[in-house]
């Protein structure tokens, strides 16, 4: 039977009140002080402490009793993107706007439902509108376009205390794995900035990653919050479809957010979370050893699976057996080059909302000199040029598939709850790697020619170089599952890759009480620690006091009371086998040292069109439907 308390509970698990779970190594005592490590704000007589790597409920609380300032630290965010421009992971900052956001916060005595109370974030350029914020969906011809309202979703942010201090970056209508486009440009890594920091959401990545803020907002249609994740080591939770406030029930865009703190993701989702869809949860087992995990290292397109991707799995895999769980290996039922080929089909209403948008602004259709001329990128015209040659029954077609998609997976986990598989089969690429190939841009110039049937097959190729370093992440979103990136593995080079954690619908609270369970072993690396790693940095002595403080959690279920028991041995992070800590580490100075690459060519493919509306109209690839949307403000 469905508990309404079910959510709270499961919080008690995760995120025992009064504790400060905050995992960050200590600076070296050479380098800094932590005691005297204080900043004064000029406009403020109160002293603002230091809140590197803190996570964000920890920041809360702190400005809620008066110990640091929340102007101070919108102030420090700023200087923070400032210091990492080089990162052009943030593409508009409003320190007016944010000001009056902080002037409008409520007095500290009166603010206990705001958990996120005074701490700074960031939101995605694509699909999060807040009113007079930018919203070009990376279009160069939309340069000037603002949003004329505020999503509930990011309303509900500021609800929950937060202070909106800009936009991210994002490639052009979220159709690739990369965040790069004809208007912004690239968003680097900050592991190592000649690399891309994934897409779409690779601005908000890159800002968590960098410790520019604690949480910063994106959204997923086939991946987009999870590939930046692992390309960046960070986490990166794509919820349940639907169950986030504004979301379609429909597969097709989730939103919600990149993190470096478990217990931040669940206070998180459960602050986003849409009352009236708990019931979506499922009910919380007496024991997590309890469930059944199967795992995978086969690329579900075909594609080459690295060794490092491998090596992350197999690791987790060894962990999870040490900590008592089932783990077999098992690939998904799901044939996924012919879910490719219907997600494909629901990418095609992103071609005619181009063209619509084009209409407006350059009072024509687009055309495939826009492609050389960089109006829009490859792929958006291939997908405008298909939309108009589209039979009525494509519908269909993609509907049958998601329901055999979701059929297939729920079959599935009536024996593996838990699906385990790279996130990424790569490490992050160039960002010299071009999107698309010479050879398959020449095709899609001549598009107009083809025949429908033909002209899928130009798309699903075009953009296999890039799908095929990200094909494990589509499969969620068509079949409306929770999915869990955790930043487990840095390879003999320095560079992140993610695990993924895929569970069944509802199952978005078991999967963070796993990615918990990685968390308090000291399994997740963070740029940050990793980096400290380099000065042979030991944890303090407070750290393991509180690590002690969460070695034992009760929660409750069905009225019957369960014991996990999280141990707190030291474990060592997951390293490549090929390397040693302090040779794969590479300071910031080292990393800001790299010279950065220039190139002309974009970025790779696939992550899918983060258009919300036009997915939830079942591929609305005809005008008069378009223009309607459009009218709606195509709400994400």
């Amino acid at each position: 039977m469905k508990k309404h308390w079910k959510l709270r509970f499961t919080l008690s698990l995760l995120v025992p009140l009064g504790f400060n779970l905050f995992y960050s190594l200590p600076t070296h005592a050479s380098e800094t002080n932590i005691q005297t490590n204080v900043k004064v704000d000029a406009q403020s007589s109160k002293t603002i402490k230091s809140t590197e790597n803190q996570s964000a409920l920890v920041t809360a609380q702190q400005v809620k009793d008066q110990q640091i300032d929340s102007q101070q630290l919108v102030n420090d965010t700023y200087q923070k993107i400032a210091e990492n421009k080089d990162l052009n992971s943030v593409i508009y900052q409003d320190p007016v706007k944010a000001r009056q956001q902080v002037n409008a916060l409520p007095d500290t005595t009166t603010n206990s439902e705001q958990p996120f109370y005074g701490v700074p974030i960031l939101i995605k350029g694509l699909g999060q509108a807040y009113k007079e914020y930018p919203n070009t969906n990376g279009l160069p011809y939309m340069q000037d376009n603002r949003y004329g309202y505020t999503k509930n979703f990011v309303a509900k942010l500021q609800e929950m205390g937060f202070v909106i201090v800009g936009e991210t970056n994002y490639p052009e209508l979220g159709l690739i794995n990369v965040t790069d486009s004809n208007l912004y440009g690239p968003a680097h890594n900050p592991w190592d900035l000649t690399r891309n920091a994934g897409g779409s959401s690779g601005g908000a990545a890159a800002s968590v990653a960098a410790g520019i803020v604690p949480i910063a907002t994106g959204n997923d249609a086939g991946g987009s919050l999870r590939i930046p994740a692992s390309w960046s080591g960070v986490i990166g939770l794509k919820p349940t479809q639907g169950i986030i406030l504004g979301d379609s029930l429909i597969p097709s865009v989730v939103n919600f957010a990149e993190t470096w703190r478990i217990d931040d993701t669940i206070k998180l989702f459960e602050g986003l979370l849409d009352p009236k869809r708990k019931s979506l949860l499922k009910e919380f087992p007496l024991k997590l050893q309890d469930l059944k995990i199967a795992y995978s290292l086969k690329s579900p397109v075909g594609s080459v699976v690295s060794a490092d991707a491998e090596k992350a799995v197999l690791n987790a895999v060894a962990f999870l057996r040490q900590q008592g769980f089932q783990v077999v290996e098992k690939d998904s039922p799901v044939d996924g080059v012919k879910l490719m080929h219907a997600y494909y089909l629901g990418a095609l209403s992103d071609g005619t909302v181009a063209n619509y948008l084009a209409q407006q602004k350059l009072h024509r259709n687009l055309q495939a000199s826009d492609v050389t001329e960089h109006v829009v990128s490859p792929m958006t015209y291939a997908l405008y040029e298909a939309s108009k040659k589209a039979p009525k029954e494509i519908k269909q077609t993609y509907n049958n598939e998601l329901a055999l998609v979701t059929a297939q997976m729920k079959s599935f986990h009536e024996e593996y709850p838990i699906y385990l598989t790279p996130t990424t089969a790569t490490v992050a690429p160039l960002n010299s790697d071009p999107a698309f190939l010479p050879a398959d841009v020449a095709k899609i110039l001549q598009m107009a020619k083809m025949p429908f049937d033909q002209q899928m097959d130009v798309i699903y190729n075009a953009w296999y170089h890039g799908l095929s370093k990200t094909p494990f992440t589509q499969l969620a979103n068509l079949a409306g599952e929770p999915a869990l990136s955790l930043p487990t593995y840095v390879n003999a080079q320095g560079l992140p890759l993610g695990i993924q954690l895929e569970g069944e619908k509802g199952s978005d609270l078991i999967l963070l009480a796993l990615g918990k369970l990685f968390e308090e072993k000291d399994k997740l690396i963070f740029l940050s620690d990793y980096q400290k790693l380099n000065n042979d940095v030991q944890p303090s002595k407070q750290q393991s006091k509180d690590a002690a403080n969460i070695s034992k959690v009760v929660v409750h279920n069905l009225g019957e009371k369960a014991v996990y028991e999280f141990q707190t041995t030291p474990s060592k992070l997951n390293f490549s086998n090929d390397v040693s800590p302090k040779d794969a580490v590479r300071t910031p100075k080292q990393a800001n040292a790299r010279k950065l690459q220039s190139t002309n060519e974009k970025q790779l493919p696939q992550t899918g069109s983060d258009n919300n509306k036009l997915v939830l109209l079942g591929l609305a690839l005809f005008p008069l439907s378009l223009i309607s949307v459009y009218q709606n403000k195509r709400k994400f």
